[in-house]
This record gives structure tokens, C-alpha cells and sequence, in this order.
């Protein structure tokens, strides 16, 4: 008997830690460094902010996700299956993490990685790259540049589902565009800040940091069917739009 439990003290030792060791996925709302922002029936929105050599935990993507990068980083991505993967990733970048994805994301270098994720809540469908590889393997389908009133704005589409269109928006210098989506609702983040102005109507004007918002929902208020927002600065500045049809 003293012999059987001596047997099952030693295997202890070498299975339980084992198991330890092996890291569980959590859900993509459960990761410390996602912090929600806005929720309603169509998106999440999570503003994502990783320490240098710090690194978002293993999590899986319950929803297509849009990922959208604020500043350049240089990352190592370890997805369960596939090898390790070093990515330099550019301000401005759309990414898609599609439904089912699970991945943890090391953060190398000594920048601050700066992202944010818009969880697509209805289901997505026939998804596609338009100007940029937001899909890997697929080949764009870019539409002729889209340069309007004087080319006061260049919008570059560059992802679409049945459902959805995302597209990055060149404002010029002190130049505005008046944001709004007959279709259904509109969702714009700016990517640069503090560069733009943005206002509803008669209301009182307010500035847009990078990573800040407008939520657009012709169907809930008139007043808030369309925005004008206004770049303030010397420079080019970007906004990623969200066209979410009905």
C-alpha cells in the first residue's frame, strides 16, 4: 500500500504541473487589455493598449473582428496550429480576426501597441479585400480612388462583407467631410489625434483623439443621422469608416 501511494505522489509531480503550464483561452471580452467602449446591437468597440514587451493574453474571437492599428508596432502573433509569426504592423492597418480565431499577440520592441477592435455582432458573409490584404490569399477588388469635392477627402476602401464596408478616409488640411450612411448606421474612428472636430447639427463641436469615435444611427435619432467632422491641423488625417447595412 505504502508503495502504490509513493507511485501516485511521483506521478502527481509530473502531471499536474504539465497541465499548469498549458495556458487556457479565454474569451476575447475577458482579456485585460481589451477595454469596451461601446456596445449596442451591431459592434463592440474595444480600445487595446499593450506595454512594450508586455503581450495580449491567449483569447478567441467569438465574432469577425476588425483590428485597426493607431501606431506602428512590431509584434510576435502565437496562434494554436500554425508557427510563430513576427509582424511589423503600420498605423492605419485594417485587419480582419475572423470568427473562431484564437491567438495571443507578444508586443516586441520598446513602442506601445495601440489598436482598436470593432466586433462585427450580426453575421458576416462573402467577405472580400477591396484596396488593402485584409484577407490573406484573396486579391483586391480595389474600385477607382474615390476623390471628392476638390479632393478635400480620398476614401480608400479596404475590406467588405454582405453586410459591411470598411474604408480609410484621407481628410486633408483643414478640410471637412460630413459623415452619414443612408443605408443604416455609420461608425468612425479617428486614427490620428488630436486632429479633428466633429459636430451634429447645431451642437457644440468636439475634438477627436486617436481611437475616439462617432457612432452614426439614422434609425434612432434624426439629429444624429450625420456628422461633420473637420481636420483642424497642417497634416493629412485618417479615419476608418464602418458602413453597417441594414
Amino acid at each position: 500500500m505504502e508503495a502504490i501511494l509513493r507511485f501516485l505522489v511521483l506521478a502527481a509531480l509530473f502531471v499536474f504541473p504539465s497541465r499548469a503550464q498549458t495556458p487556457s483561452v479565454i474569451p476575447l471580452s475577458s482579456e485585460p487589455h481589451h477595454h469596451l467602449v461601446l456596445h449596442n446591437q451591431y459592434v463592440n468597440v474595444y480600445h487595446v493598449e499593450v506595454a512594450p514587451q508586455d503581450a495580449v493574453l491567449l483569447h478567441r474571437h467569438d465574432f469577425d473582428a476588425i483590428s485597426i492599428m493607431l501606431d506602428d508596432a512590431d509584434v510576435t502573433v502565437h496562434a494554436s496550429g500554425r508557427p510563430d509569426a513576427s509582424q511589423h504592423l503600420s498605423g492605419g492597418q485594417v485587419r480582419l480576426q475572423p470568427l473562431g480565431y484564437a491567438h495571443s499577440t507578444a508586443i516586441e520592441g520598446n513602442k506601445t501597441y495601440r489598436n482598436i477592435t470593432v466586433e462585427l455582432l450580426l453575421p458576416q458573409k462573402d467577405e472580400s479585400n477591396l484596396c488593402a490584404v485584409v484577407v490573406a490569399g484573396q486579391p483586391l477588388r480595389c474600385p477607382a480612388t474615390q476623390a471628392k469635392q476638390e479632393s478635400r477627402w480620398v476614401d480608400q476602401p479596404q475590406f467588405q462583407t454582405d453586410r459591411t464596408t470598411v474604408s480609410l478616409v484621407l481628410l486633408q488640411p483643414h478640410q471637412e467631410i460630413t459623415l452619414s450612411n443612408p443605408a443604416g448606421r455609420l461608425l468612425a474612428i479617428a486614427v490620428d489625434g488630436p486632429s479633428l472636430e466633429t459636430k451634429a447639427g447645431k451642437s457644440d463641436a468636439r475634438t477627436l483623439n486617436a481611437g475616439e469615435f462617432v457612432w452614426i444611427d439614422k434609425s434612432s435619432d434624426k439629429s444624429s443621422a450625420a456628422q461633420i467632422v473637420k481636420n483642424v491641423t497642417d497634416k493629412t488625417a485618417r479615419i476608418v469608416t464602418f458602413n453597417l447595412r441594414d
